[in-house]
């Protein structure tokens, strides 16, 4: 414990302090403007009584998550000035070890004193005091030796001083600590199995970011953020079936996405490889705070990123439609992946000189697309990178009286998948937080949230050409 207290900065919390605080405010506020905004109507119409009911239930939430807030920048204040006193008082042990040669204060917390160095200074400095003021060197002798037992008991009592200011000192950090993650449990978690203590509160990440971005330098392409393939190695196989005699054939599927497995550059390891400690609670919280706020401007962002600190590590189901309807990009790829299907049954069918129509089955494998934030943000946030494979069928007409070109039609569906994880090496602006991938990443290492695979399936959609 000695160890840790030693890198204890109050700094990053005086910053989560002054950020909580302007949330709070700014929360505040809003519910202000909620209230007065109700007060102003003055009809009584079944709809408009409709609508303020559901204004005063949003409001009662708003007034809970803002009082939720309120208890965290008092307590993250109140850890600050704690943190702050501890570091004066490991200061204070310091000094008071490098005052007394003869002490030494381990890294450990121990403290070890040398009575030969005590007993020869004291025995010197008797010595020099007896040369004056006696004659005989019997006497110096017995001088000196009596001087250097004086030093050596005063050095057993500077070294038992030490240790009842190091033990003091740790009293004191245990306590701050234990009643920072008391409020942060309490103010956000039911399950004892939050509540611990014992802990250091300064972010023991921070040591490792220097490494992880020069080690970044050399990630892959950005195409890939939480897509689970750094790389992507295509799954599945696209493949055009044998032709069906008819106007129908069964979609044969695809082959599921399966999520590769973590490497350095994604994922963030074993889940709950390491106690949880009230900065972990304090991200968990702004961030659940950031994915309530932001529900209506990035519903799925939202939805994902709650599931994610859910905690319960269960697949989640993508609504692939929406993804295809607002992602013009994405939208344009799986029908050209599809086009280009049924172009290569058209030209098998013609090649085979079938004189009725036929029916291909067919699938496509998995490519990976990149959603940006100008593209849409909502899905931005809720993916980033992710993988889409098709599948459908292609039904080819050969000539007839009326028309002699050879013509086909399609029916297709697009299915999406992703994992949900994090790079570490980009942040995220959370109200008056700066909130980095690497924080949220180990908020599954530390068991506070949960990693999850992603799916999604669209409804059927149709085409046609010549």
């Amino acid at each position: 414990m000695w160890s840790e207290i030693l890198t204890w900065n109050p700094e990053p919390l005086v910053d989560a302090s002054d950020g909580l605080r302007r949330l709070h405010t700014s929360m505040a506020e809003m519910g202000d403007d909620a209230q007065a905004a109700s007060s102003r109507v003055a009809s009584r119409a079944p709809s408009v009584e409709a609508a303020l009911g559901a204004l005063r239930r949003c409001t009662a939430a708003h007034s809970e998550m803002t009082e939720r807030i309120g208890v965290l920048t008092r307590a993250t204040a109140d850890a600050c000035e704690g943190v702050a006193q501890v570091r004066r008082r490991v200061l204070a042990c310091q000094d008071f070890a490098d005052a007394h040669p003869y002490l030494t204060l381990g890294a450990d917390g121990s403290v070890s004193v040398s009575l030969a160095e005590a007993a020869s200074s004291g025995a010197g400095k008797a010595t020099g005091s007896a040369v004056a003021a006696t004659a005989g060197p019997v006497r110096m002798v017995a001088v000196g030796l009596g001087g250097a037992v004086v030093e050596a008991a005063q050095a057993q009592a500077h070294a038992a001083e030490l240790e009842e200011m190091v033990s003091s000192t740790l009293t004191l950090a245990t306590q701050v600590d234990e009643d920072y993650a008391t409020i942060l449990a309490g103010s956000s978690y039911d399950s004892p199995d939050h509540a611990r203590s014992g802990r250091k509160w300064t972010d023991p990440r921070d040591k490792e970011d220097s490494r992880r971005n020069t080690e970044d330098s050399a990630r892959k392409t950005e195409s890939n953020r939480r897509s689970g393939n750094e790389d992507p190695e295509t799954q599945g196989k696209t493949e055009l079936g044998d032709p069906v005699p008819g106007e129908h054939a069964e979609m044969p599927g695809v082959t599921p996405w399966v999520y590769p497995g973590d490497t350095f550059n994604e994922g963030s390891g074993l889940y709950g490889s390491r106690p949880a400690d009230p900065f972990d609670y304090l991200v968990h919280e702004a961030a659940t705070v950031a994915a309530v706020a932001k529900a209506s401007d990035w519903p799925d962002a939202s939805r994902n990123l709650l599931h994610y600190l859910g905690n319960s590590g269960e697949p989640q189901e993508l609504d692939a439609d929406r993804m295809l309807e607002d992602v013009d990009g994405l939208d344009t790829k799986t029908q050209e992946a599809v086009k280009t299907m049924a172009e290569a049954a058209r030209n098998d069918a013609e090649a085979s000189g079938v004189t009725g129509p036929v029916t291909y089955p067919f699938t496509t494998k998995w490519e990976g697309y990149y959603i940006r934030a100008e593209e849409d943000q909502n899905w931005f946030y809720a993916t980033g990178g992710c993988n889409y494979a098709t599948d459908g069928t292609v039904t080819v007409y050969p000539p007839t009286a009326d028309n002699p070109e050879w013509t086909y039609s399609y029916d297709y569906r697009v299915h999406v998948a992703d994992r949900y994880n994090w790079d570490g090496n980009k942040s995220t602006q959370i109200g008056p937080f700066d909130v980095s991938d690497s924080q949220l990443q180990e908020l599954h290492r530390a068991g506070l949230a949960q990693e999850y695979d992603m799916s999604g399936e669209s409804s059927v959609m149709h085409g046609s050409g010549s």
